[in-house]
């Protein structure tokens, strides 16, 4: 087993047995890490996972029943958020499925998986260059797409599961939110038509109807990450480069 990790400094611990721990160095990317990993790895198939994901039961044997077809080369398992505590924030990952690859899976540009939980054939990882390494989030579902546009197809794998470990506080929701809003950005630039806009009149329309009903607290932590959403998705580029997670994901 091969973990690629960024951290500012190497781990001092050392790694247990039959498991290989590769740092990317203190300015490294998740995408430029995976790339070391799968440089190492000598498999058919890459399976990729994060940290904060734990592998349900049958988890390996999920990717591969029954065989994926020679035309496949990503296959996208299921995700399941799961909630730490009974605070708000555990609540909205309950009621939204923060990491659902079932939306994921409906994009109307292509199909994609996220790599908390996303198995792909090693040949087409290479041929298309693996992961894009300036990217600090969406380099997932770049992936999948220069894959697709390559000739490989995409399938899903609902057996092979991963429980994942959702925000604990709505600050540290907020702020994923507003990441995905700015990859979100990042992908409509590349890829037209992958992430349409939510129409602000839209927004604010269901934001009011969300609000009226239900549990108010709830409802509201629901509605604000909406709103975190967008503003990463249409905050001007300088404010990106302010932020060392984030400058990479304007050009």
């Amino acid at each position: 087993m091969l973990i690629a990790y960024n951290a500012p400094a190497a781990l001092a611990a050392p790694a247990p047995a039959g498991v290989v721990l590769l740092w990317d160095g203190p300015r490294g990317s998740p995408g430029a890490a995976r790339n070391a990993a799968a440089a190492r790895a000598g498999g058919e198939w890459l399976v990729f996972a994060d940290a904060d994901c734990e592998p349900a039961p049958g988890w390996m044997d999920g990717w591969f029943a029954p065989a994926p077809d020679d035309t496949v080369g990503v296959l996208v398992g299921a995700i399941r958020d799961t909630a730490v505590g009974d605070g708000v924030a555990a609540r909205v990952a309950g009621a939204t499925g923060g990491l659902d690859q079932r939306v994921t899976l409906a994009n109307p540009y292509l199909p994609y998986g996220v790599t908390a939980n996303l198995a792909v054939r090693s040949s087409a990882f290479r041929a298309v260059g693996g992961f894009e390494e300036e990217r600090r989030i969406a380099e997932d579902a770049d992936l999948c797409w220069r894959i697709q546009r390559a000739g490989w197809a995409l399938e899903e794998r609902p057996n092979a599961g991963v429980d994942h470990r959702s925000r604990e506080t709505l600050v540290e929701l907020w702020r994923q939110r507003t990441q995905n809003g700015a990859a979100a950005r990042w992908l409509a630039g590349h890829y037209p038509g992958a992430m349409p806009h939510w129409n602000l009149l839209a927004l604010a329309r269901d934001s009011v109807l969300a609000l009226r009903r239900g549990d108010p607290a709830l409802s509201a932590a629901v509605v604000s990450g909406w709103w975190a959403f967008e503003a990463g998705r249409r905050a001007p580029g300088w404010m990106a480069r302010r932020s060392g997670r984030l400058r990479r994901l304007w050009p």
